[in-house]
Formats: C-alpha cells, sequence, structure tokens
C-alpha cells in the first residue's frame, strides 16, 4: 500500500507498515468489530485501496478521537473501512445500552421499593369525585 506523503513518518505510516497494510481486526483479540465471521476465518485480510484506505483506530474501541490523537503506534490497530464502521457501530449500541441500565438504575434508586406502600387498584371509595 502506498502511503501519502504528508502521513511519511507518522503513527499510521508505522502501523501500516507493521500490520504489512492488511486489516488488523482479529475476532479473538479486543477491540475488533464484533461481527460474526470474517470471509477468511476469524482475521480480517481486507488491505487498503486508493478508494478505501485503512483507517488507523485505537486499539480500546472507548478512547476518543481527542485522545486517540496521543497514542503510541502499539496501542493503535490498523482497520479497513468496513470493519471500522462496523466497530463504531457496534461499540456506540454497547455504550448506549450501558448508558440506558444506569439511568434505570438511577430511576429505580430515587423510588426505593421498601419506602413506597404496595401499588394496586384503587377502591371507589378512595377514589376522588373529579366532577
Amino acid at each position: 500500500m502506498r502511503i501519502p506523503q504528508v502521513l511519511t513518518g507518522t503513527v499510521y505510516e508505522e502501523v501500516v507498515r507493521r500490520s504489512e497494510g492488511r486489516c488488523e481486526c482479529d475476532l479473538d483479540q479486543p477491540g475488533n468489530c464484533g461481527t460474526a465471521r470474517h470471509s477468511a476465518g476469524s482475521r480480517c485480510y481486507e488491505g487498503g485501496t486508493h478508494c478505501s484506505p485503512l483507517v488507523a483506530a485505537p486499539r480500546d474501541p472507548e478512547v476518543s478521537d481527542r485522545d486517540a490523537i496521543t497514542l503510541p503506534a502499539e496501542a493503535v490497530i490498523v482497520l479497513c473501512r468496513v470493519c471500522y464502521v462496523r466497530r463504531r457501530n457496534h461499540t456506540a449500541k454497547a455504550r448506549e445500552a450501558r448508558n440506558q441500565a444506569a439511568l434505570l438504575a438511577e430511576e429505580n434508586a430515587l423510588f426505593a421499593p421498601d419506602l413506597l406502600p404496595p401499588a394496586g387498584s384503587t377502591a371507589p371509595e378512595q377514589q376522588r369525585d373529579v366532577a
């Protein structure tokens, strides 16, 4: 894979050379794209092309783009566009599920079940006459 002149001597060049110009998504390793199976087994061997270059991404998908800029080459992997987008979407769904579970836990903490009387149907004599 030909590396653009502007990226020569950068972490991008180092990780692309380390990966020999191939996607490093491996389903047996952390930070993978989350698919059930690649066409070549557990490892994706897609190479970068002019139309679809490889993407350097943090090994830990929870690292923000802002923090990813400062990472050393050991903490960065090379992904093809398909694996990168799939991993980003998979991570976003997992993060949303965690946030939703945390929100429900916080709401339930506000109304502890031992402090509230049991909820049931209200007897007609307990209802107010709204009219």
